[in-house]
């Protein structure tokens, strides 16, 4: 072969060579000839910090989490607005545990109850504390608790807490003894606002009223009769029905609230209503406080 053919041939190799690496390099992306084309440069998202009441809302799930953990009969935290109450509230149903065991639970003199005839679920937690099953007189009053008939969708949901003598909270911070400042009218502007933290969701509550309760007075049982979980049905006189109840037990609340908040209740509002006792007049004169439920949130 003449020296022109044989070099012809070597630029002939040479150039296909050439084509195939432009031709990999172009369906790699590695050589780009169009200039035109917009360069896709990757950016990282900012990171979207969640809102001051996304943040509360963690915090509150959290809470109810945590304390859930300690003891299964945790329902929820009660907290003032104002910040002048809260405390976490259990329920026990019965005397009995869903396993068939009877509660751990005491009189208020310290005595272990060791049988439950005539008890309710209401005596478990009054002088027991929630967190650790033991007698509680002097440091929390035993626990806040929800009434034991209570279910979460009832019309009207009770919750009880005790009233600390001086003698035991000069603080006057323990369980339920700040409600005695909504006894003044002068204290209500600032404490009207009631969150509710359960389970699964938030609920909102404002004060209708406040008023005492005359246990002494045969009237007060008639007439303000807090107790009724559905305000229609009266579970002390075996679960007699009575429509207009609700209208009258307003009615009848309105003319002994000691003094007016401007809040409006109607018989289709649901309530929740917080007892405790009236100083120096333990188990005869309660203090009652009913309130609005406004508004509910999810989370």
């Amino acid at each position: 072969m003449k020296k022109s053919k044989r070099v012809l041939i070597g630029l002939l190799i040479m150039l296909v060579t050439m084509l195939s690496v432009l031709l990999i390099l172009l369906f790699t992306g590695v050589v780009d000839f169009n200039p035109k084309k917009t360069q896709h440069v990757i950016v990282d998202e900012p990171v979207v910090e969640p809102s001051p009441a996304e943040k509360r809302k963690e915090e509150l799930k959290k809470l109810w989490t945590d304390n859930k953990a300690i003891n299964s009969d945790y329902v929820g935290e009660l907290m003032f607005d104002s910040g002048l109450i809260s405390v976490p509230f259990v329920q026990a149903k019965s005397c009995y545990k869903e396993n068939g065991e009877m509660y751990t639970f005491y009189t208020e003199d310290g005595r272990l109850v060791t049988d439950a005839s005539g008890y309710s679920g209401n005596d478990v937690y009054i002088w027991t504390y929630w967190k650790t099953g033991e007698y509680d007189y002097n440091d929390n009053g035993g626990s806040t608790f929800m009434d034991y008939r209570n279910e979460l969708e009832d019309q009207n949901l009770i919750v009880y807490g005790h009233h600390f003598s001086v003698w035991n909270d000069e603080t006057r911070s323990k369980a339920f003894t700040p409600l005695e400042q909504l006894l003044e009218q002068e204290n209500y502007a600032a404490n009207r606002n009631l969150t509710l933290v359960l389970g699964n969701e938030i609920r909102h509550y404002e004060i209708f009223a406040v008023y005492e309760f005359n246990a002494t007075q045969e009237s007060d049982f008639e007439d303000l009769q807090y107790w009724r979980t559905n305000y229609a049905y009266d579970d002390y006189a075996d679960n007699e029905y009575d429509p207009d109840y609700y209208a009258s037990y307003i009615k009848n609340v309105e003319a002994r609230m000691l003094y007016q908040t401007g809040v409006k209740l109607s018989t289709s509002d649901k309530t929740l209503t917080l007892q405790t006792c009236i100083g120096g007049h333990a188990g005869e004169l309660f203090e009652i406080v009913v309130l609005k439920e406004t508004s509910t949130e999810t989370y």
